[in-house]
């Protein structure tokens, strides 16, 4: 009989617990969907930032592959006159001194065809 009444109590106190319990439980959910709702937002904000980052590099990357390419183009420029310039000054020796110009020409024809026969 005394264990009928024990378990009578803890059965009382089990149902009362329960229904202390539910205004807690709903204050739990309440928080985590909060906790979904802020993680959600921290979510967008660091996406939106990582996009910002990636926008940035994407910018210097454009900035560099110009750069690249306008120094090329001044290097080519600057090979480019420099040919020019040694070929008229070959040009204007070979005007110049035409006998020389040829035996040099004939010993380097030479040195080829002994070289690669």
């Amino acid at each position: 009989m005394q264990s009928e009444t024990l378990n009578n109590d803890f059965a009382s106190e089990g149902t009362a617990g329960a229904d202390a319990n539910r205004p807690a439980n709903a204050e739990l959910e309440a928080q985590v969907a909060k906790l979904r709702t802020d993680l959600a937002g921290v979510a967008e904000a660091l996406k939106a930032l990582a996009n910002e980052r990636a926008d940035g590099a994407k910018r210097q990357a454009y900035a560099l592959r110009d750069d690249v390419r306008d120094r090329g183009e001044r290097y080519v420029q600057q090979a480019q006159d420099a040919v020019s310039e040694l070929e008229d000054q070959v040009a204007e020796r070979v005007r110049a001194e035409p006998i020389k110009a040829v035996a040099i020409a004939a010993a380097i024809g030479y040195l080829y065809a002994r070289i690669f026969r």
